[in-house]
Parts: C-alpha cells; structure tokens; sequence
C-alpha cells in the first residue's frame, strides 16, 4: 500500500473531530440539528485552516439518511456510500483557479436543476472562489439567488475582499481563524503518539507549530518533511534544522545568550556558522524579534525592559532596509553588533545643551531647516534629557521620540510640561504612561526642578497636526548635520587649502570628517 501523507491521513470525518475551529463546527452543527439549513456559504481563512475539509464534513453531514443525535454521519446509507465515492454526482467539488471561466460554471449550474440520486441534497464546493472571472460570477449569480431547494453552494477563499458584493450578500459568511500554537502542538503530541513518532527534545514540537503559522495542514506537511530525513522515526534537533532549513534550538540559544550578554566575539562565531548552515536572515532576525519581546515582556525592573525595548525597536525598523541593500549578509551582521553593543549605544550623551532660555518669559528657538515657525524648543527640557541620558539612558531615549508642544511653566516650585508623541511614536507614549515608569520620569524630574514628585504635572498626548512638530531626536540628528556642515565650511575655507587649489588649479570635491573629533 502506498504511503498516506499525514496531512491526509489524519484529516477530520466529522465536527467532533476538528480542531482550532469549534465556532464554526458549533454554528453549523445547530443549523443541521434545527433544519436550518442555508443555500449558499462562503468560508474564509488562512490555508491550511480546514475550509475545505469543514464544507466535506458539511456535505456529508447534510445528505447523511441516518444521522446520530450528536451529529455524526453514519457511514453506512446510501448518501454516505455516495459520498465516498470519487466520481459522486451528488457533492460536486471544483478548483476555482483552474475552473474559472464563463463556459465552466455554466456546465456546472446546467446540472443543478436534477434531483440528488441519494439523500436530499445536493451540494456543490467552489474552492479559492475569488478566482472566478467577473463572467463566470454573473453567470452564478442568478442561481445563487435563487436555487432550488435541494441544491447548497459551499465557497471557499482565502481572499474574501475579491469576491463581488453581489455574492457576498447571498452567502452565509464564517471566518475560520489561525489555530493557536497551543492547539496546534497538541495536536502534533497526539499525531505523534499515535504514529509512533519520538522528537529527541521537548522544543521541537513547540518550534514546529511555530513554523506551522496557524495552519494544520502546513504543521503536518513540515512533520513529514522533517520524517523523510529521520530514521525509525526518531526526529533529532540536527535532522529537524537541516530538513526544514532553520536555525537548531540548541544554536539559536547559544547565538542569542551572546547577544543579551554582550559577547562581540561570540556573535561573530555564532553568525558565521549560521550563514554556513545557509539560514535565510530574515530567519535570523525574526527568531531574535521573539526573544527580545520576550525579554521585554518577562523584565522585572524598568531599566531592563527598557534596554530590550531599544533592542527590538531597532532591530524591528533597520530590517526593513537590511533585505534590499546591496550587502545584507554583512548589513544584519553590523546591526546584531549594533545590538550587542546596546549599552554603549544608550548610555552615549548624543548631544550638548543647545542654547539658554529664561525661566519665566520661556523663549523660543528657531534654526534653520531644523524647527518650523509654530514648533517651540525649551532649554530646560534639552538640558533634563542631557542629564537624564546620565542616569537612564533608554528613558531619555523613549522620551526624545516625543517634543514639547509649549514651554514648561515653572511657578512657586510646580513645574508643568506637556509632552506630545506623533502617531508613529505611539507605542512609546504607551510604555511612558504605565504607571511605574510614569511615577519614575515624575521623580527623574523633581530632581533636575529642585521640588518635589508631587508638583510635577506631566501631560503625555498623541499630536493629531505633525505639520509643525519634530521631535527631539529628530531635533538632535539634524543639529548635528547642520554642525558637520559647519566643520566642512570651515575646513573648506582654510587659507592654506585655498593656496593649494590655486597652485594645483584645482577644487576640493569631497570631505570626509573624523567622526572621533
């Protein structure tokens, strides 16, 4: 007998048997037990989900002539026997992709006036039904409105917003969601047990439904991938990485223990046998996103979430360009010793004081290309964060992704600054609002204002207008092209280097600066 792939073998029969979708096969176990049964549904999900196989159990259900109480077919009557058959003229399936023309679904809605040769319906499934042409949707389209009573059209997409209105409005809609990984692991144990199938530690499942993404049918077909490399069924950490082309458990935690520790050196090594075992780099930086969310969401202490906030922020933003620079091999190599290297990178003071402003009449500073006429900039704010980079250097970092929107007012000892956040900069608006961190900015600032925590009024808002905002990192970065400008003005200007461009008839074409200066 001929070898069953898994994803085959072990798909479900009946509702009982179907897993991460109990919704859906509730909803229409109470539509068979009450006799409500629609004449048109459009499942929509994800692949691999269980759209198609929920419209065959549907099917067989409906037709089935001796049905338990429970709602399990018999698979003994006439209709089930017809079911099982391949060619059953009476559960018509049809691929949308490769059926999708006029001509097409006009021979199938030529049969659908005759009667079921068994059981009392007769039902047709339109898989990836999105892929219809406009034609062959209005020539269904009629039908659909108004078919006759033995006849139940099943759809199925995964791309519901490319079906016309027009039928969306005849279906009764259910949305399959992703299997949770929980789920989805469980599933694989069961499988596995059954099977006869022995992983060698406990992560590899766990990392399987990982992969697996929320789809049955894709955890079970990497299992059999990973089956094909194994012996006798026992599915090794080595056998599990190279199989599927990933990075093994035992690596990833070794490569990324040097990161969170700092080890340079390390990184090095471990990135190197990485790119020698061929893992694709979004691999890389997606499994070091994981863990550093993970890192954020088990911190105990501010500091720390805060480090590994920096951590992801960065690694999150800078892969958007790592995949389409002309070296990305080495450009995710430099960003992981960026990351590495994390605490010299925050505890940097990126700036100096930019200039004086009084405390009562609170002026403004406006430079060129820098801030807009409405955007007003206090010194006091400039020189907290300066010394605040002193003492939390990723606070003050979350705080500069934001600005003042007026100037600080200082009266009697009460001290009240309102901080606004652009759009983009929500999510660290948020993390500054939680209480602890909030309380612990109140105190950072009481001890640059000389008062207490309890006459601090800090106001943290979402800007809505971004036409005359920047914000103080923004500020910061610019000041600081505007200084190498400067540097490069002045060395162009030098007597000397004018002597020699008249000597060698010639012009300076390019300065590069040393950043170290």
């Amino acid at each position: 007998m001929s070898y069953q792939v898994l994803a085959r073998k072990w798909r479900p029969r009946k509702f009982q048997d179907v897993i991460g979708q109990d919704h859906i096969a509730g909803s229409l176990k109470n539509a068979v037990l009450s006799q409500k049964i629609g004449q048109a549904y459009l499942f929509v999900g994800t692949r691999g989900v269980g759209k198609t196989t929920i419209a065959r159990i549907f099917a067989k259900t409906i037709r089935c002539e001796k049905l338990s109480a429970d709602c399990v077919p018999c698979e003994k009557c006439e209709a089930c026997l017809d079911y099982q058959n391949d060619s059953s003229m009476n559960v018509i399936e049809i691929d949308g992709a490769s059926n999708n023309s006029v001509d097409n679904i006009r021979d199938l809605i030529s049969n659908v006036p005759y009667l079921p040769t068994s059981g009392k319906f007769k039902i047709y499934i339109i898989d990836e039904v999105h892929m219809l042409s406009t034609s062959a949707f209005n020539a269904l389209l009629k039908t659909l409105e108004e078919p006759p009573a033995h006849v139940v059209f099943i759809f199925a997409t995964t791309e519901p917003h490319k079906v016309p209105g027009t039928v969306l409005s005849r279906c009764a809609r259910f949305d399959f969601r992703n299997v949770s990984m929980e789920t989805l692991e469980n599933h694989i144990l069961k499988i596995a047990q059954v099977e006869n199938i022995r992983f060698e530690t406990k992560i590899l499942p766990t990392k399987l439904a990982e992969l697996a993404n929320g789809s049955v049918r894709d955890a079970l077909t990497l299992l059999d991938q990973v089956l094909t490399f194994s012996m006798d069924g026992v599915i090794k950490e080595s056998t599990f990485a190279d199989s599927l082309g990933v990075i093994a458990p035992s690596d990833l935690t070794l490569f990324s223990q040097s990161v969170i520790d700092g080890d340079v050196e390390k990184v090095r090594k471990y990135f190197k046998t990485l790119m020698d075992k061929n893992i694709e780099l979004d691999q890389i930086a997606k499994e070091l996103l994981h863990i550093f969310y993970q890192k954020v969401v088990d911190a105990k202490s501010i500091d720390v979430q805060s480090e590994y906030l920096w951590a992801y922020e960065n690694l999150a933003k800078e892969t958007v360009w790592i995949f389409d620079s002309i070296a990305p091999q080495k450009t995710l190599e430099l960003i992981l010793i960026k990351l590495t290297l994390r605490n010299s990178f925050l505890s940097r003071v990126q700036t100096q004081p930019l200039v004086e402003v009084a405390t009562e009449e609170k002026k403004t500073l406006k430079t060129e290309e820098l801030v807009q006429e409405a955007h007003v900039l206090d010194q006091s704010w400039a020189n907290f964060l300066t010394e605040l980079n002193k003492k939390s250097p990723a606070t003050a970092s979350n705080l500069e992704q934001g600005n003042l929107t007026k100037p600080i007012m200082i009266n009697n000892g009460e001290v009240r600054i309102t901080l606004g956040f652009q759009f983009s900069a929500l999510v660290f608006l948020d993390y500054l609002k939680d209480a602890e961190v909030f309380q612990k900015i109140k105190i950072y600032l009481s001890e640059y204002f000389k008062t207490t925590p309890e006459l601090i009024q800090l106001d943290l808002i979402e800007v809505k207008s971004v036409e005359s905002f920047v914000t103080m990192a923004e500020v910061r970065e610019k000041e600081a092209i505007l200084s190498e400008n400067e540097r490069v003005n002045q060395f162009k200007s030098n007597p000397i280097l004018k002597e020699a461009e008249k000597l060698f008839n010639a012009k300076i074409d390019k300065v590069i600066l040393d950043q170290k200066k």
